[in-house]
């Protein structure tokens, strides 16, 4: 039998249930060698993916500091920037307005872009835009600035920045490199922050050269003065204030169905409380003959201090010591019984102080150093770089105003025996130390009010020059809801002109239709008579 017969032979043999169980084995073992590949295979993918999203992290990161989040008049603001400005804004706004903001539910722990700033934008859409401002005004303060060849050196600044950050780190038990990244933003590093705080104070340092060459003179502040004499003059005036004692149930004076409500209050009609405001009026008219010895004196009150509903008489031209008056308040439902007795320029001054200012009850500490030093300026402002929270400037506060300060600190700072150099120590709030070194009295409160408002004026109205026309573009929510309110705009123009047009044309329309009618009815008018005519006279 040759071989090809015999395996033919072989191949046609039954099969048994061992050579089964055997090719079925072998069938697995292939199987399974199989499935073990492809999981190799799936597994270098996966480690190679994983590798690859650990990698790409500095790569996404630096994608995102090359970021341009907004492009303003062709000057790129990357991320590291915006967030430096952005939280800078955000934090100062929260600090100035932090009471006012609770009510909206927003405080420094808050994300500001779950709390609505108004019906289309939150708020950390409104301190996006805010950030644009202020950006805005520093490329053209940046450009002014080149444009004038000013140059300054802000490592000084620089320094203080590091020092400043450092403290701060120090006292919430941080690092830096952590505090930073907290305040400035996740991409925040000293390294990346330096030209950023340096370029700002750059820009801050030209800004103050601006607001120096525009200084008021003497004469133009009195000139200012003359024409708006009542918004810093002061008054003295005797006040006594008579309440109308509204029900607290029904009368027979009561609107039909008037109850106590549940809580136990009760709303007066409008009768009850015209009733009552007249009793309140009589005794008003009484007290007018002695307001002026048994009402309460207000002594030195500009009119922003003084209550609203009396605020124009006080101020009126040709008030005279004696005048008296009734005034009616409708809203509190009370009388104000006002005697004047004088208008003034207050030449109380402002003064000029060094101050350190600590959240800790160290002043015994800082006094002791003090008494141990030569005791000169320049030995405190060691003390103010050592121990203050704010060593700008060596704790210099220039122009105090008496009406920011209350209690003993206010008596020792104001009291008119205080010469240079004196020291003293306040703990104040049960919060802050004070440690005061006293320089100087300085310009008088209404010069210095006088000077502020005028440059308010000057400096936005040189800003709102520089910054005009620039365009900004970006992908910041708020630039989006202004895109669509302008569009929203520019149709509603478009609609209200074509149904002008259109009302217009209809209205050409119509007189010409009526010109037509009078000529057609004049010419017919003139046929009818000239028949007349020559009927008669034939």
């Amino acid at each position: 039998m040759s071989d090809i017969k015999k395996d033919s032979q072989q191949a046609e043999k039954t099969m048994t249930k061992y050579d089964l169980k055997m090719q079925k084995r072998a069938e697995d073992k292939k199987k399974e060698a199989k499935s073990l590949m492809i999981w190799k295979i799936v597994g270098i993918i996966l480690a190679a993916a994983v590798l690859g999203f650990i990698l790409s992290f500095p790569v996404r990161n630096i994608m995102a500091l090359k970021k341009t989040v907004v492009n303003i008049d062709g000057e790129k603001i990357g991320t590291v920037e915006f967030d430096y400005v952005y939280n800078t804004v955000k934090n100062n706004y929260i600090a100035n307005y932090g009471s006012y903001l609770s009510y909206y539910g927003l405080t420094e722990s808050t994300d500001p872009s779950t709390v609505m700033y108004n019906d289309k934008l939150t708020f950390k859409d409104y301190f996006e835009q805010l950030t644009v401002d202020q950006l805005k005004q520093n490329v053209a303060l940046e450009r002014e600035a080149k444009a004038a060849g000013f140059s300054y050196d802000a490592t000084e600044e620089w320094n203080n920045f590091l020092e400043n950050a450092q403290d701060a780190a120090k006292k919430a038990n941080s690092n830096v490199a952590d505090y930073l990244k907290s305040v400035y933003g996740k991409y925040a590093t000293k390294a990346r922050l330096k030209s950023v705080v340096k370029g700002a104070a750059e820009v801050s340092e030209y800004y103050e050269s601006v607001y120096d060459s525009k200084l008021p003179t003497d004469e133009e502040i009195e000139a200012y003065y003359t024409e708006n004499a009542a918004d810093y003059d002061s008054v003295n005036y005797y006040l006594t204030s008579v309440s109308a004692t509204l029900p607290t149930e029904p009368t027979e004076l009561a609107d039909e169905g008037a109850a106590v409500a549940e809580d136990g209050t009760y709303t007066p009609s409008d009768a009850e409380k015209e009733a009552a405001m007249a009793v309140a009026k009589e005794e008003a008219d009484k007290a007018v003959s002695t307001v002026m010895t048994d009402g309460t004196y207000h002594e030195n009150e500009l009119s922003s201090d003084v209550v609203y509903s009396i605020r124009e008489w006080l101020f009126e031209d040709g008030r005279a010591n004696g005048d008296t008056t009734v005034i009616e308040n409708t809203a509190t439902s009370l009388y104000y019984v006002v005697g004047f007795d004088s208008r003034f320029r207050s030449e109380e001054p402002t003064v000029n102080i060094r101050a350190i200012v600590t959240d800790t009850d160290n002043g015994a500490e800082i006094m002791a150093e003090w008494e141990a030093s030569d005791k000169t300026e320049e030995a405190f402002e060691t003390l103010v770089k050592t121990y203050s929270l704010d060593s700008t400037e060596g704790g210099l506060y220039k122009n105090q105003n008496p009406e920011t300060y209350e209690g003993e600190i206010k008596e020792w700072i104001f009291s008119a025996d205080r010469k240079k150099g004196d020291v003293s120590s306040f703990y104040v709030g049960e919060a802050y130390t004070y440690v005061v070194y006293y320089l100087e009295q300085a310009e008088p409160v209404w010069k210095l009010s006088v000077k502020d408002a005028m440059m308010n004026t000057r400096m936005n109205e040189y800003l709102e020059t520089i910054v005009e026309g620039m365009e900004v573009t970006g992908d910041l929510n708020y630039l989006k809801v202004e895109a669509e309110e302008a569009a929203a705009e520019s149709t509603d123009a478009e609609t209200t002109e074509a149904e002008s047009n259109e009302a217009e044309s209809t209205e050409t329309e119509s007189t010409e239709t009526t010109d037509a009618e009078s000529t057609e009815a004049t010419e017919t008018e003139s046929t009818e008579t000239e028949n007349a005519e020559t009927t008669g006279n034939n």
